[in-house]
């Protein structure tokens, strides 16, 4: 904060201005998980929809890696619609899990329209391998559309 205090000297060029500042303890960020909502909805047997709600940055980007670990069905639509924030290690953690399930046969799509989330995915390119939509009915439509063919 700062103050600023007339001197009741002046010089020719009018009142001397000094400025006190008061030195402010810098406040504690709120832990990881206020941070960031992560929550796995099984919509049906072959896809999971996994909502994050926040900010995914490289201090919450474990909890969303943890949501889209595991056992996972043929189909995951990640909704970020939500997300006020995505910085390069949750584009990493994205990148990773469609990585992932493009080498168990599995599709990955993401659902994001808030201008930061969708800015950084343009700006890597994300849109050239995982398909990223705007709405999440049309990714619930269309992500477990897109299962590739089995291998003979």
């Amino acid at each position: 904060m700062t103050d600023r205090i007339p001197f009741t000297r002046g010089s020719r060029d009018g009142p001397a201005l000094r400025t006190v500042i008061h030195p402010a303890a810098p406040r504690p960020r709120p832990p990881g998980e206020h941070l960031l909502r992560v929550q796995r909805t099984r919509w049906s047997e072959d896809l999971l929809i996994v909502s994050a709600a926040g900010e995914i940055d490289l201090a919450t980007a474990g909890r969303l890696e943890g949501a889209l670990w595991g056992e996972l069905p043929s189909a995951t639509v990640l909704d970020l619609t939500e997300v006020s924030f995505l910085g390069v290690a949750g584009l990493r953690v994205i990148e990773s899990a469609a990585a992932r399930a493009r080498t168990e046969r599995r599709t990955t799509g993401v659902v994001a329209d808030t201008r930061p989330v969708l800015r950084l995915l343009h700006l890597f390119g994300v849109e050239a391998h995982i398909p990223v939509y705007r709405y999440l009915d049309n990714a619930i439509r269309e992500v477990p559309k897109a299962l590739p063919a089995p291998n003979p």
